[in-house]
C-alpha cells in the first residue's frame, strides 16, 4: 500500500514559528525590534501577512545566495534542530521506507533545507527568488499556505498514486491540505 505523509512544518513539527525564530536570529536586537513593531504598524494598516513577510527578505536583497546559505545552516544548527518535536522524531522513524514523506510549509526552504536532507524528506515551501547568484528581496513563488499549499503538492506529485493520503497541521492555513487526506491531524504532536 503505498501512501504519502504530509506534514506542516511550524508548530506542527517544529515548536515554535520559524519565521518569527528567524528574525531574531538574522538581525540585531533592534532591527528585529524595529520589524515588529512594524508589523502592527502594517496588519493594522490593512497588509496582508504573506506581503509583510517578504517585505521582511527585502533587507537582504542582494546578499550572495553561498552568504544567505550559511546564514541558514548556523540557524539551523542552533535552532532548528533543537526544536523538532521528539514525538515527531518518534513518528517520523516508524514510516515505511517507500512511503513518501513531504514537509509543505510556508516558511522560507532555505532553513528547512537542511532538515529535510538529513532525514530524506522532500521539502515544498515559500521561495525566494534569485537573480545573478543573488537574492532580489521577493519570493520566486506565492507564500506556501492554504491554497496554495494545495497547488504545490497537486503539481509535484500524482496523488492518484497512493492508497493513503496522511496530513499534519496545526492552524487554518492547513485546512486545505488536510482536506485531501484520507487521514488528517490536527496539533496531533506535542
Amino acid at each position: 500500500m503505498k501512501k504519502i505523509y504530509l506534514f506542516d512544518f511550524d508548530d506542527t513539527i517544529y515548536k515554535g514559528d520559524s519565521f518569527v525564530h528567524f528574525t531574531f536570529f538574522s538581525q540585531t536586537f533592534i532591527n528585529f525590534l524595529f520589524f515588529w513593531i512594524s508589523v502592527i504598524i502594517q496588519l493594522s494598516a490593512g497588509k496582508s501577512k504573506s506581503e509583510i513577510k517578504e517585505s521582511f527578505f527585502f533587507r537582504f536583497k542582494d546578499m550572495r545566495v553561498n552568504d544567505f546559505k550559511i546564514l541558514c545552516k548556523n540557524f539551523y544548527k542552533k535552532k532548528i534542530k533543537k526544536n523538532i518535536k521528539e514525538s515527531f522524531i518518534k513518528y517520523l522513524n516508524k514510516i515505511e521506507k517507500d512511503d513518501q514523506i513531504v514537509i509543505v510549509s510556508a516558511s522560507i526552504g532555505d532553513y528547512i533545507e537542511p532538515f529535510c536532507k538529513e532525514q530524506n524528506i522532500h521539502l515544498i515551501s515559500t521561495e525566494l527568488e534569485i537573480r545573478n547568484n543573488k537574492l532580489t528581496g521577493i519570493f520566486r513563488t506565492p507564500n506556501c499556505k492554504g491554497t496554495e499549499k494545495v497547488n504545490r503538492i497537486k503539481s509535484r506529485f500524482n496523488l492518484s498514486n497512493y492508497n493513503e493520503i496522511i496530513a499534519f497541521g496545526n492552524s487554518n492555513g492547513d485546512k486545505q491540505m488536510l482536506e485531501l487526506a484520507t487521514k488528517k491531524y490536527f496539533k496531533f504532536f506535542n
